[in-house]
């Protein structure tokens, strides 16, 4: 049972809703692995055997801060949805365990959208899975209820549970993302329903054969006895020397294939866009800290850019901000907090090589920079407006021959992207 619920869930603005084409949609199909659009048999379960597709979509989209066509997007997801349906039925699941599984997984996904930036500011909430299929807004508050009423009876709801489970484990948050202590109570549900699903499955003989018997082996004492506090030591010793090794030759080797996974870039829409949004002008607000060269600003029609140079703000091969740069970043995350919008904050660093046990490569670098900046921000702003990702030295801003151009482009970019 205890290896059906270890999961790894996945370690790393807005848009104008639009009809999607069958191009669209199979273009979306296409970005997805073909090898999970059917139904993956995880042994007794199979509502969870239906549900898999979606539920190896749902880490998909976490990990996916640009969409060119987020409405296509919807719709791949509601035939997903249907098909989930259609398999739940032949695999003989009850109807009303099809619908509230339905219903369960809607809500995660309107969730995971609406977390990123594409899908942020309220936008995916207007034209939401849950809307579409339930003609409901409120699935963060429902999910929770629909648990407690299930768990009156878990011999009978056994399946929908463990479903919904693996919803929370994925980061389903709902109601409890707005709460002060809502990541500790999250946590103490997810224990007691765990405990509650692991007496509902039998636990099978832990012996391979009743009957077998040990064969007594008599040691002879040798002459010289090594403490077994030395043997302890020299394996750890060894063990943390092998992961070491492993650790930082994965990192050099995964290098290029992050790389060639940031170069990727989604098309944008050729199709006439509505009137922009108002343009937010975060260059006026900020003049004195432009004018003293510490923030630049560059102002578009849907969204600003803050660019803080990372040789002030942090110390080398440090993901800690200096105590000059605090005044600044609270002078921002003042501003910031006038202007409405999903903010992100991207970390990036030169193409010269990282290698540390707390920082394996320049990405987990560039990622503990921007979350740091994150942890400032949050203390004066709402902390489901702040996301943060790290680009390591996939976007730089000049080329990386010079050491002037790789300070220029060891930077910390905060993005305001305006709300419609």
């Amino acid at each position: 049972m205890e290896a059906d619920f270890n999961l790894l869930k996945p370690t790393p603005g807005g848009y104008t809703p639009q009809a999607p084409t069958a191009n669209s949609q199979a273009s979306i199909a296409d970005s997805f692995d073909d090898e999970r659009k059917e139904p993956v048999n995880t042994g007794v379960n199979p509502l969870v055997a239906c549900a898999n597709p979606l539920l190896y979509l749902a880490g998909q989209l976490r990990a996916t801060p640009q969409h060119a066509n987020p409405a296509a997007l919807r719709e791949y997801l509601a035939e997903r949805i249907r098909a989930f349906e259609d398999a739940a039925r032949t695999a003989g699941v009850r109807h009303e365990h099809v619908i509230a599984g339905r219903y369960v997984l809607c809500t995660l996904l309107d969730e995971v959208a609406a977390s990123t930036p594409w899908g942020g500011s309220g936008i995916w909430a207007k034209h939401s899975l849950l809307v579409m299929f339930h003609n409901e807004t409120w699935g963060g508050e429902k999910f929770y209820q629909l648990l407690s009423k299930l768990g009156e009876n878990p011999v009978g709801n056994r399946d929908l549970l463990e479903l919904m489970y693996l919803c929370l484990c994925l980061g389903f948050e709902g109601r409890y993302r707005v709460l002060n202590d809502g990541a500790a109570q999250l946590e103490l549900l997810r224990r007691r329903l765990v405990e509650m699903l692991r007496q509902q499955r039998p636990v099978g003989e832990r012996e391979l054969s009743p009957h077998w018997q040990g064969e007594v082996a008599v040691l002879k004492r040798s002459g010289l006895r090594i403490p077994l506090w030395v043997t302890a030591s020299a394996t750890a010793l060894l063990l943390t020397l092998v992961y070491m090794g492993l650790s930082l030759t994965l990192n050099r080797d995964s290098d290029p294939v992050f790389g060639d996974i940031q170069s990727l870039r989604a098309r944008v829409p050729t199709h006439a866009l509505d009137k922009p949004a108002a343009v937010p002008r975060l260059a006026g607000l900020l003049q004195r800290e432009i004018s003293e060269g510490l923030v630049s600003v560059a102002d578009h029609e849907n969204r600003s850019v803050i660019t803080i140079r990372g040789d002030g703000l942090f110390e080398s091969g440090s993901a800690d901000v200096t105590s000059a740069y605090m005044p600044v970043l609270a002078r921002i995350s003042a501003e910031l907090g006038k202007v409405n919008g999903q903010i992100l904050i991207s970390g990036h660093t030169d193409n010269q090589p990282l290698r540390s046990m707390r920082f394996p490569s320049n990405w987990h670098l560039s990622r503990a920079r921007a979350e740091a900046v994150r942890d400032l921000l949050a203390e004066s702003l709402p902390a489901n407006r702040l996301l943060v990702d790290g680009r390591s030295d996939s976007e730089p801003v000049v080329v990386n021959d010079t050491p002037a151009n790789r300070a220029r482009n060891r930077r910390v970019e905060i993005t305001l992207f305006v709300s419609k």
